[in-house]
């Protein structure tokens, strides 16, 4: 597959998806009714996609199918879970979070 015929499947993809999502809204009708009622469902996105993105991490720390958790990793992650809760960042806790990990690798 040549450059060009890649930069066309590019294009034609992101077509597609901003059709899809236009297509949406415009059968919808009014953007505004839509815009308040997902207000409360993107306020629940931040910590659902944290989440998503710090678990496998902490449930699989070695290449393994076997769940081996590691006290460390349950310590600082309670330890950001407790940092976002009073922060209400993202970039606290996982500053936190990982001060604390390397903390507790050090001197345990």
């Amino acid at each position: 597959m040549d450059n060009l015929n890649l930069w066309l499947l590019f294009f034609a993809a992101g077509l597609g998806t901003f059709l899809i999502r236009l297509s949406f809204i415009q059968l919808h009708g009014s953007t505004q009714a839509l815009i308040e009622r997902s207000k409360y469902i993107l306020a629940l996105l931040p910590p659902a996609i944290l989440a998503a993105l710090c678990i496998p991490g902490i449930v699989f720390s070695r290449p393994t199918f076997e769940y081996q958790v590691e006290p460390a990793q349950l310590v600082a992650a309670l330890v950001a879970i407790l940092i976002a809760k009073f922060s209400r960042s993202v970039f606290w806790p996982v500053v936190g979070g990982m001060i604390c990990f390397w903390l507790l690798q050090a001197y345990v």
